[in-house]
């Protein structure tokens, strides 16, 4: 078991000296440590593909197999963010903001921890947001329907482009005109609950601002921005801990397309860095962690400069000023609303 997916079993002992599993959590906990597996290194290589699973799988026999790293370690590497320093910002299912340290620091009150990750000499900033990509998927199952019918109807008269675009990208064609605020209207994007930088499983989705004008384009438009201010307050949190990087990389399918990217250097107010194919970078951690299993990439340093940049987006004055206003709207809408929240769910 890779390092950073025994810190996850909540037993691994990560102080330095220790870096293995608890005898004293274990013995709390009634796990048999006997049962545990060898913790390695994510870049060592654990054994070799046997001829069943080869012959099962359609690759080759003896091909090297590596301890390799959970999502969020991987997606770090892949992105390219691996120095102490570098910030990475994820938008998947679910959502984190990331930044490289070189020792563990925690905030019990935001709920931000260093997690273990692929370099053993240093640790992740952690901020995690439950439903990230997940209210994009929301927002377009139940308030873009009609639009989404384009790509399953033929009833509509529309060109064969039109019909085979990609759906997220033709809803962010559709709302491309709503101006920084949505016409009013703010999201929060707690569909299951919330982690940090508070901890509230009652806490739940809103729109807050509707009026008889408000479209279903102001709405969608609210769940992007809405989505980018959580990200922002977890930003603003880990920054009483440690500072986050100028230039930030923008991994995660999230940040496919250009307006959510725009959105966020807007709500960010800094520089966002897009690397290619955001939606694999997991992917490309790993082969990344087997480069340097097989001698083929020197250190985790080397690879920043090896990861493809293929856009970026620079803040825009105007935008980010007006987002700087909402973006204090949006974190009273929790404060205002907590009770209520538990209320809602006795």
């Amino acid at each position: 078991m890779s390092r950073d997916s025994a810190f996850a079993t909540l037993l691994y002992d990560s102080r330095e000296g220790k870096q293995c599993f608890s005898k004293e959590l274990c013995k709390m906990m009634d796990v048999n440590m006997d049962h545990l597996p060898r913790i390695v290194l994510s870049t060592d290589q654990v054994g070799d593909i046997t001829e069943k699973a080869a012959a099962e799988l359609g690759l080759a026999a003896g091909t090297p197999v590596f301890s390799g790293g959970g999502d969020a370690s991987l997606i770090g590497v892949g992105a390219g963010a691996v120095n102490v320093g570098d910030t990475h910002v994820y938008i998947g299912t679910s959502g984190w903001v990331t930044t490289v340290i070189d020792r563990q620091k925690l905030s019990i009150g935001s709920m931000i921890a260093s997690s273990v990750g692929v370099d053993p000499d240093s640790f992740n900033c952690f901020a995690e947001l439950e439903t990230a990509g997940k209210c994009f998927e929301w927002a377009k199952k139940h308030i873009m329907m009609d639009d989404i019918e384009l790509f399953s109807e033929t009833k509509y008269n529309v060109d064969i482009e039109t019909r085979h675009m990609n759906a997220y990208e033709y809803i962010m064609r559709k709302v491309e005109h709503i101006p920084p605020g949505s016409n009013g209207v703010i999201f929060t994007p707690w569909l299951h609950g919330n982690r940090c930088p508070f901890e509230d499983p009652n806490a739940r989705g809103m729109f807050f601002g509707l009026g008889i004008e408000t479209t279903s384009a102001d709405l969608y438009h609210a769940v992007v921005e809405g989505v980018c201010f959580h990200l922002k307050w977890q930003m603003e949190a880990m920054s009483k801990l440690i500072s986050p990087s100028e230039s930030i990389r923008f991994a995660g399918g999230g940040a496919i397309q250009d307006q959510t990217c725009q959105i966020l250097a807007n709500v960010l107010n800094k520089k966002i860095e897009v690397v290619h194919q955001p939606q694999n970078t997991g992917a490309v951690g790993a082969a990344a962690l087997i480069g340097i299993g097989l001698g083929k990439i020197e250190s985790l340093a080397e690879i920043r400069d090896m990861v493809k940049l293929e856009r970026y987006f620079i803040p825009e004055p105007n935008s980010a000023k007006e987002y700087d206003r909402l973006f204090n709207i949006f974190k009273k809408l929790y404060k205002s609303n907590k009770q209520n929240f538990k209320l809602m769910h006795k």
